[in-house]
């Protein structure tokens, strides 16, 4: 897979942003992508899908006014008509009144990020290797299922220049995959799920992935379970979850600007048990490492919960002003569809504790084993609940045993609650990835989870 240049016209960027009119500033972000993604269903390979691409956005500020305008042309004419379209939606912009300027070019960023030049330049063929070792293992281990899922392997560059003088590149490599096994046979259906990522495809462990998902399929007819309240063990995927709903509604800055946040009142509180750590740290070789944000600023260790404590939300150039605090290094393209949440944690590492999956199910009474949730969605962003379904390897758990498979349970339950009735963290960390935000944890325990209704399958 050829790679793209790292730093796509640098020189027309800044051209363009030194023509700006007195007046008016700016800052323009080039991202350039090269990825192959490897579908299968049914057992088979059905749709590998190789892309090329180039997003470019010019936000353009005038007499405090923001707007944005987007395309996919990074020349010269291609950013002086796009800094023309931004000028002109600015001037029908409200006024931002503590809009602090772009950023600085000042300070320092990480001597080196890892990075993979391996998987940046893996092939189509490569790519499909990894898919069918995915497919062979999981065929193995559950002969007869139907099975389902995706690999995706890329290489993105991000560069950003602004008309304070910032000009700055970061690129980072991504593999990732999940696989879904399947007996549709079964009534109800019976399945097994498993996903993982690493900046490194060397380390994606597609075998391993395989089996997990076999493995955590059910061999036997899933049983009702009552809706009620259960102490759980949460598998990884399944805390991934949670954690990204966490960092939306009680770390994104809008919230805490417009009075919603979960964790409002929380700052410098206690909000989970003190062996619960959880950070944002873009810099670390266990996530999928970036330097600067979609502004140009330097990404850097953030706490999030130390030690059971809240911290402050992570912030970009717009919420800093608004709220009066530092800048953190959080922005989201001003573009981004889910900017209602403002800046949010994207790279957040939980700490982990010295339990296996095992030892978390043993030290469990009597409880439910999930292993993801399906279709998650706010009912109340101040308080934090969300609602979905539990989904692919659900079981229950009595006297420390995994007894049975369970039918599918809703749940509706607050994040917070979740959190501050963790009782075991396991040691064993893996990285998700789901629509630009890696997040790395361990199973975990929770004493009280609430189960709403259930379901026929």
């Amino acid at each position: 897979m050829p790679r793209r240049t790292s730093r796509p016209a640098e020189g027309d960027l800044r051209t363009v942003l030194a023509k700006l009119p007195a007046g008016t500033t700016g800052d323009v972000r080039v991202i350039t992508s090269s990825s192959t993604t490897i579908r299968f269903a049914n057992g088979r390979i059905h749709q590998p899908h190789l892309e090329r691409a180039t997003h470019v956005s010019f936000r353009a500020a005038e007499g405090g006014r923001l707007a944005t305008a987007t395309g996919s042309d990074p020349s010269a004419a291609g950013l002086k008509a796009l800094a023309l379209t931004a000028r002109s939606l600015s001037r029908v912009a409200p006024v931002e009144q503590k809009f602090p300027g772009f950023a600085s070019p000042k300070g320092r960023g990480p001597s080196r990020t890892v990075y993979s030049k391996t998987t940046a330049d893996l092939s189509p063929e490569e790519a499909t290797h990894l898919a069918e070792e995915l497919l062979d293992t999981a065929a193995a281990e559950a002969p007869g299922s139907r099975v389902a899922g995706f690999v995706h392997v890329g290489h993105d560059v991000l560069h950003v220049a602004n008309s304070s003088g910032l000009d700055r590149t970061t690129e980072h490599s991504l593999a990732y995959a999940n696989i879904l096994v399947r007996r549709p046979e079964h009534d109800p259906p019976v399945s097994g799920w498993s996903e993982g990522a690493h900046w490194d495809a060397a380390r994606l462990e597609p075998a391993l992935l395989g089996r997990e998902a076999a493995e955590r399929m059910a061999r036997t007819t899933p049983q009702p379970v009552e809706p009620g309240a259960y102490p759980v063990v949460l598998r990884g995927p399944a805390v991934a979850d949670l954690l990204r709903f966490l960092a939306h509604l009680g770390f994104g800055a809008n919230g805490e600007v417009e009075g919603w946040s979960c964790l409002g009142r929380f700052r410098g509180k206690k909000v989970a048990p003190a062996s619960v750590t959880l950070l944002d740290d873009p810099r670390s070789a266990e996530t999928i490492p970036q330097a600067i944000d979609y502004e140009g600023t330097w990404t850097a260790r953030t706490p999030l919960i130390e030690k059971g404590v809240a911290g402050n939300v992570v912030t970009d150039l717009l919420t800093s002003g608004r709220l009066g605090r530092r800048l953190t290094g959080h922005a989201l393209p001003p573009e981004a569809p889910w900017g209602e949440y403002g800046p949010t944690p994207s790279r957040m590492i939980l700490g982990k504790g010295d339990a296996d999956e095992d030892e978390l199910v043993r030290e469990t009474r009597r409880g439910l084993l999930v292993t993801r949730f399906h279709y998650v969605r706010v009912v109340d962003p101040g308080r934090g609940v969300i609602t979905g379904m539990t989904r692919d390897g659900t079981y229950v758990i009595e006297n420390g045993e995994l007894v049975r498979p369970a039918r599918n349970l809703r749940f509706t339950e607050s994040v917070l609650t979740a959190l501050k009735g963790i009782t075991l963290l396991g040691r064993e960390r893996r990285t998700y990835f789901d629509d630009g935000s890696a997040v790395t944890a361990p199973p975990v325990a929770v004493r009280a989870f609430r189960f709403t209704s259930a379901t026929l399958f």
